[in-house]
C-alpha cells in the first residue's frame, strides 16, 4: 500500500477497488471479442474472378524489298562514213602551136604547187540519258479481322444443404468426365475446337440445371432465356455452344 492508499479512508478504498474489478471484468470481453473477430475474418475466403482483355497492336516485319545497282557494260559497234580524197596527176604530152603573146609574160621560172587533201573520219562520243529506273514504296492499308479466343473466370455459388449432403448431391466437377466424354464424341473436337473453349458452356448448363428457377422446366421453356443470358456475356456463340450447354443442361436436371 502506498502513501496515497494510507491516506484513503475504507470507503473510499473500497470504491476504487469496484473499479479495478469492472475495468478487469470489462477488459476480458474485449480480448475475447478481438480473438472472435479474428476467427471470423480467418473464414473468410476471395475467390479471383480472373478476365482477359484482348490487345491488339502493330509491329514493323521485313516481307523483302527491291535492290537497284548499275554497271558499266561496253559494246562494239561499227558506223560506216565517206571520205573524200585528192590524188595529183602530172601528165606530160607533146605540143606544137605558136606561143601567145600573153604567155610570154610567164615566160620565166617558177614554181607551181598543187596541195592534196584528204578527209580521215573524227570520233567523238556524246552520252545521253535514254531510260530511267525510277523505284519508289507506295504503301496502302488493309483491315485486317483478329480472331482469339479469352479466358474469364466464373464463378458460380452453389448453396448446398444438409439434406443434399446426405443424399449425395453431386457437383460440377462430378460430372466433368461426362462433359468430356461428350466433347469427344461430338462435333466441337472435329471441328477443332480445344475443351477448354466448349467448357464455359457445360458449366453454364450445369448451372442452368441447378438452378431452382427452372426446376421442373423443360428445355423448351427456357431456351430463349438461356440463349439471351449467354449471350450477354459471349456475344455471337450462342448457335455454336448451345449443344454444350443442352447436353449438360439434361444430364443436371435428370432430362437425359
Amino acid at each position: 500500500m502506498n502513501n496515497s492508499e494510507r491516506s484513503m479512508s475504507p470507503s473510499q478504498r473500497s470504491q476504487q477497488l469496484g473499479r479495478s474489478q469492472q475495468a478487469a471484468r470489462t477488459a476480458t470481453p474485449t480480448a475475447k471479442t478481438s480473438e472472435l473477430r479474428a476467427d471470423v475474418l480467418q473464414e473468410q475466403v476471395a475467390v479471383p474472378v480472373i478476365e482477359e482483355e484482348l490487345q491488339v497492336g502493330k509491329r514493323d516485319v521485313s516481307r523483302g524489298g527491291v535492290r537497284v545497282s548499275s554497271r558499266m557494260v561496253e559494246q562494239p559497234v561499227e558506223e560506216s562514213v565517206m571520205l573524200r580524197e585528192e590524188h595529183v596527176h602530172v601528165d606530160r604530152h607533146p605540143v606544137d602551136r605558136p606561143v601567145q603573146p600573153a604567155a610570154l609574160d610567164t615566160f620565166q621560172g617558177g614554181t607551181v604547187e598543187l596541195v592534196e587533201t584528204d578527209e580521215e573520219a573524227v570520233v567523238a562520243k556524246k552520252a545521253r540519258v535514254v531510260e530511267e529506273v525510277v523505284v519508289s514504296k507506295a504503301v496502302t492499308q488493309r483491315a485486317e479481322q483478329i480472331r482469339e479466343t479469352l479466358r474469364h473466370t466464373e464463378v458460380h455459388v452453389e448453396p448446398v444443404s444438409a439434406t443434399q449432403r446426405s443424399n449425395g448431391a453431386r457437383g460440377y466437377e462430378q460430372y466433368d468426365a461426362d462433359f468430356r466424354n461428350d466433347y469427344q464424341a461430338g462435333a466441337y473436337s472435329k471441328h477443332g475446337y480445344a475443351y477448354e473453349q466448349v467448357a464455359p458452356a457445360y458449366l453454364f448448363g450445369y448451372q442452368l440445371g441447378t438452378s431452382q428457377n427452372f426446376k421442373g422446366h423443360d428445355w423448351s421453356t427456357i431456351e430463349v432465356e438461356a440463349g439471351k443470358a449467354w449471350e450477354e456475356r459471349n456475344p455471337g456463340t450462342w448457335e455454336q455452344m448451345k449443344s454444350a450447354v443442352r447436353h449438360a443442361w439434361d444430364k443436371v436436371s435428370g432430362k437425359a
